[in-house]
């Protein structure tokens, strides 16, 4: 008996948890909106959509994954942790994501007022220019060139989720079509994900928007992945996307 109350309580403790805090003033009486943190990428790099958020009158709140315990299932379950905790008793909430952040929102399956999916990937690539993350319990950042994702802060996490990651270039989880209204924006130069793998997957949803930043799009200018999250008239963007009734 004692020998599996230790087991159990070894297995409580490596369970990892989720980080929820409320990112701006505290707004109990607006909308939540939920901006999942991706697990690689520091929280600092959320700033500007912290402050877009807010700034139309949501309430802004981080979701993280710290540690290197993830895995795809577990940081699954913390996204439909941290939504329903916002739920409780207020408007449904909405929720941003970027990158592949919003391969694990769209796997947990929830039903927010609005979604907005920046530089997510939503199909496999045709062409692969990643580099493959060890085999062990950690990775730092995301399995991209440096060079390639722009200015984008990045922190260690999960050798599991690093390899998922890198896995998700070639062949997608199954994953059902949010049926919320939903914006999906996509930059030419962004190797996670470009155009093609974000405008095509995306057609037949129900409530979608297209956005393309860039020379063939609304914007002027390419962003680059880590950009995608910076550029404060992209953040006004999505932000006034996820107010709007």
């Amino acid at each position: 008996m004692g020998m599996l109350l230790a087991a159990l309580c070894a297995a409580a403790l490596a369970a990892p948890s989720p980080t929820l805090t409320d990112a701006g003033r505290a707004r109990p009486d607006a909308r939540p909106a939920l901006i999942v943190v991706t697990p690689g990428v520091s929280p600092a790099a959320y700033d500007v959509w912290i402050d877009a958020v807010e700034d139309v009158g949501l309430d802004a709140w981080l979701v993280v994954f710290p540690g290197v315990n993830w895995t795809v299932d577990t940081a699954v379950a913390g996204v439909g942790e941290a939504f329903a905790t916002l739920a409780k008793g207020r408007e449904a909430p909405v929720i941003a994501a970027h990158g592949y952040a919003g391969v694990l929102v769209l796997l947990a399956a929830l039903e927010p007022a609005a979604l907005a999916l920046v530089g997510v990937p939503l199909g496999p690539q045709p062409i692969t220019v990643l580099t493959r993350p060890p085999l062990g319990g950690a990775a730092r950042g995301l399995p991209w060139a440096p060079e390639l994702l722009g200015p984008l802060a990045v922190e260690t996490t999960s050798g599991d989720l690093g390899r998922a990651y890198a896995g998700w270039a070639v062949g997608m989880p199954d994953y059902a079509p949010p049926r919320c209204r939903t914006l999906v924006v996509a930059s030419g130069i962004d190797p996670i994900a470009p155009p093609e793998v974000v405008r095509l997957p995306s057609q037949a949803w129900p409530d979608r928007r297209w956005m393309r930043v860039g020379m063939l799009g609304l914007d002027p200018k390419e962003l680059t992945h880590g950009e995608l999250l910076s550029d404060t008239n992209l953040a006004a963007e999505v932000a006034a996307f996820l107010r709007a009734p």
